[in-house]
């Protein structure tokens, strides 16, 4: 404890600091600290210095801490806001995307109103991998914030044809967690989820459009007869024992 207590002193020295590189690897030791039980809530706004810095290595220890330590009840969390908000207009694509990681681990009701737009266009984004994470980050935005999710709902609902296969199974993973919650209000996509399971060869995609399949069908029941013979067929040809668990299991319910 008194080597912990005397690292401590170190830090909060090279924090007071105006070198950027000493501040981002005094945070990187609180990261570590924080990872071992210790309370760093007293260097938020330290770090939220060092998730401003230009350089992306800087930048990506702030987040890390950030998204280690920061929760609702953190004072200086809305400091956080524009600083984000930059980031995720960044032209790279390493800073928005560590911003929207960083982003949905502490994610709170006020960040979730002030930055849905900001999210809901980068689900238009031009590379697969920022489409991705925005669709996914937008689910912790719809837990916060469930105003948001009608006007991004037929933004998430075209991200289910995208092109790029880890953001449509983003976007199957968001709707199918949304239906647990109220399966009726996705009836309407009953005929997208059927082309997909019908086309898709991803197991991951077809287990989670099979569950949602099955919630669907007591609400409607001729969906039961359209999907007896897609099942049937999967169940004869899968070697996947999860795919098949989850075939069979919704056959008998």
């Amino acid at each position: 404890a008194k080597y912990i207590s005397q690292c401590i002193d170190e830090i909060k020295q090279e924090l007071k600091q105006d070198n950027i590189a000493v501040k981002a690897n005094a945070v990187c030791k609180l990261t570590y600290l924080q990872m071992l039980g210790y309370d760093i809530s007293w260097a938020a706004f330290n770090i939220i210095e060092v998730m401003s810095a230009s350089k992306f290595t800087f930048k990506r220890i702030g987040y890390l801490a950030a998204s280690q330590s920061f929760h609702e009840g953190t004072d200086v969390i809305m400091l956080t806001t524009n600083q984000i908000r930059k980031d995720l207009s960044s032209p790279s694509q390493y800073d928005t995307g560590v911003a929207l990681t960083g982003l949905s681990c502490f994610v709170t009701p006020d960040l979730a109103r002030d930055l849905a737009n900001d999210i809901m266009t980068l689900m238009s984004h031009t590379k697969p991998y920022i489409r991705k994470k925005a669709v996914l980050i937008m689910y912790k935005v719809f837990l916060k914030y469930p105003e948001s999710l009608r006007p991004a709902f037929p933004r998430l609902k075209e991200k289910l044809e995208d092109p790029d296969p880890g953001v449509q199974s983003a976007a199957v993973n968001v709707i199918c967690e949304l239906a647990r919650r109220n399966p009726k209000n996705y009836l309407s996509l009953a005929p997208l989820f059927f082309k997909l399971m019908t086309s898709s060869t991803n197991n991951w995609v077809l287990i989670k459009i099979i569950k949602l399949f099955g919630a669907l069908t007591p609400l409607e029941p001729r969906l039961g007869k359209k999907l007896i013979e897609p099942l049937t067929n999967l169940i004869h040809s899968t070697s996947a024992m999860s795919l098949l668990y989850e075939c069979v299991n919704t056959v008998i319910a």
